[in-house]
This record gives C-alpha cells, sequence and structure tokens, in this order.
C-alpha cells in the first residue's frame, strides 16, 4: 500500500519528535521545523511511501504535540 506523508509547517513548532524518533521519512529544516524527506515543501511538506516502516509514520504522528502530521492511504 502507498501513504501519503504531511506536515503542515506552518504548525510546526520545531520539538524535533518526528524527525528524532522517525528520520525514514522526517528531516530537519534549517529552523528545525520538520519536512517529509523526498517530499515536496512549501506551507505544507508532502511525500508518497511504499515502504515496512510506515508504521513508524502513523505513530510519530499520533504523537506530534501539535498534531500537524498527517498520513494517509493513498
Amino acid at each position: 500500500m502507498k501513504y501519503k506523508v504531511e506536515v503542515d509547517r506552518e504548525g510546526c513548532t520545531a520539538c524535533g519528535s518526528c524527525y528524532n524518533t522517525d528520520p525514514t521519512h522526517f528531516e530537519s529544516t534549517i529552523e528545525g521545523k520538520s519536512k517529509v524527506v523526498g517530499g515536496t515543501s512549501n506551507s505544507k511538506s508532502t511525500g508518497n511511501f511504499d515502504d515496512d516502516k510506515i508504521e513508524d509514520a502513523k505513530a510519530v504522528a499520533d504523537a506530534c504535540p501539535v498534531k500537524v502530521i498527517t498520513v494517509t492511504e493513498i
């Protein structure tokens, strides 16, 4: 299955929990805000994945303190 991972970068508080927990799907910008690895970025960062670690991304989305991360099946 394929999944879309999205980060609302405007709402991101740069806490770092996502990219410290799941570097497969998330990485830091210079400002410390999250972005999707290999994705496109503007006010939102979006990327598509089909891998066996997508459960890690889902756990990060659930744990995000400001709830700016979504993982949806496409």
